[in-house]
């Protein structure tokens, strides 16, 4: 354990008063916002909205852009003591849709007609004390989280709350942002204390296995003493709608199309135990992947495609017989031991990087490196991840990379990945990534 590091000399308290009337110096190289260009520019974006919609359609980039824009104009629109508040109430925000969710408050609320309930018929439905509920309530409301119903003290959905019914597959996405989130970084100033101001080396003593109470596990054999938040990360990592969608890597929409694949002759492995693996998915989960690129990819035979994950989930793909995967080689794997499937001519790895420090990645990669065929080119190892932006990042993307780093990892950008990619023995012969995407394939061969 590493000691805790020499506290600062604490500042002097701040003068409120003095704050409320005075600005802070900007540094001289930063541009000033111009308030009313930023609002001209807000109100265009907003008419091609509006105009898009009354069409019949949507903007998703468009939305996000305008959101955004808006946020920040809030932020400088405000006086900075105001704006610091805000941040305070979504801190409270998160507090109680976290509680009500968690009591499946949400789906009290009629969705259809009457389309409301009374907050003293809520606090019956939820054995709960009608002074708190009201007080709870109240809060969504202000924050527009929940609307008004149309008789007093009554409570209606808003156009967001929906979301948090256990219905709803964002619930439980929900559910993953607090747990995985908030949960520990309120208990951050503690952790750092403890542990020393630096990111978490290995997989355990993270901030997640901390805040859970059980530091000396990695997060996975943490979740899984909490079988109803484990059942919920799991199910959220299936809903791949919310996240985004799956990274591709077939098709016109792929970063990385590795369609090339299904051409390859097909021979017998190495190790004389069938045909020569053309795809192994390593740490792939229930097997989504694989599916998509039988179903996508010609040429390719689920004799010829591997799945490897830890045992708990090898068994659940067993359990579930999904026809989708008949003929594939499922296996129970270690992705920080020997890869034991040698000579395939791809290896992806995805989603697996990012949560994992920057040694533990190294020797992930080393695995692979060392299972790729000498004496082929053309094999590869993907890595196929969420990246961090070059320059300022999207708030959403620093907010994941932050979330990853209370399990033990990190969100990396070009330089990063090839940095881990060189001392694993591999090359990176490009980087796929596209203007706005979030995700990005490192395409790896041999060094």
């Amino acid at each position: 354990m590493l000691a805790s590091p020499t506290i600062p000399t604490q500042r002097p308290t701040p003068n409120v008063a003095t704050m409320m009337t005075t600005s802070p110096v900007s540094p001289s190289t930063t541009k000033p916002y111009d308030i009313v260009a930023a609002a001209e520019a807000l109100l265009e974006d907003a008419k091609r909205l509006a105009a898009t919609i009354d069409q019949g359609g949507d903007d998703i980039p468009l939305r996000r852009k305008l959101a955004q824009s808006a946020r920040t104009f809030a932020v400088e629109a405000s006086h900075p003591i105001e704006a610091v508040k805000d941040e305070w109430v979504t801190a409270s925000d998160i507090a109680v849709w976290s509680l009500l969710s968690s009591w499946k408050a949400f789906d009290l609320i009629p969705v259809t007609s009457p389309g409301y309930i009374t907050v003293s018929d809520l606090s019956l439905k939820l054995n709960a004390d009608e002074a708190l509920v009201t007080r709870l309530i109240n809060h969504l409301i202000a924050t527009s989280k929940l609307s008004p119903g149309p008789v007093p003290n009554s409570v209606s959905h808003s156009r967001l709350s929906p979301l948090y019914m256990s219905t709803n597959p964002v619930s439980d996405l929900a559910i993953i942002a607090v747990g995985n989130g908030f949960k520990a970084f309120f208990q951050w100033p503690e952790y750092f204390s403890r542990y020393g101001r630096r990111e978490p080396p290995g997989q355990t003593h993270t901030p997640f296995s901390f805040a859970w109470g059980h530091p000396e596990l990695p997060p996975w054999e943490v979740k899984a003493l909490f079988p109803e938040y484990s059942g919920a990360f799991k199910r959220a990592m299936q809903a791949k709608n919310i996240f985004g969608g799956d990274i591709p890597i077939t098709g016109e929409g792929a970063l990385y199309d590795v369609s090339w694949v299904g051409s390859k002759r097909t021979t017998v492995a190495r190790d004389g135990r069938g045909l020569r693996p053309k795809i192994v998915d390593v740490g792939g989960g229930m097997g989504q992947l694989l599916k998509e690129l039988l179903g996508n990819v010609e040429g390719l035979a689920p004799q010829e495609c591997v799945l490897q994950d830890r045992p708990d989930v090898i068994a659940a793909v067993e359990r579930l017989n999904d026809g989708g995967l008949e003929g594939v080689r499922v296996m129970s794997h270690d992705f920080h031991d020997a890869q034991v499937v040698k000579g395939a001519w791809v290896y992806v790895l995805r989603r697996i990087l990012l949560d994992y420090s920057d040694a533990l990645a190294v020797n992930i990669l080393k695995q692979v490196a060392e299972a790729l065929p000498d004496d082929d080119g053309e094999a590869r190892a993907l890595i196929v991840e969420l990246k961090l932006f070059e320059g300022i990042n999207p708030p959403q993307n620093t907010h994941v990379d932050l979330v990853m780093f209370n399990l033990g990892g990190k969100l990396r950008n070009e330089k990063m990945y090839r940095a881990l990619v060189e001392k694993a023995g591999l090359r990176v012969v490009k980087y796929h990534v596209r203007a706005g995407d979030p995700h990005c394939v490192v395409e790896c061969a041999k060094a």
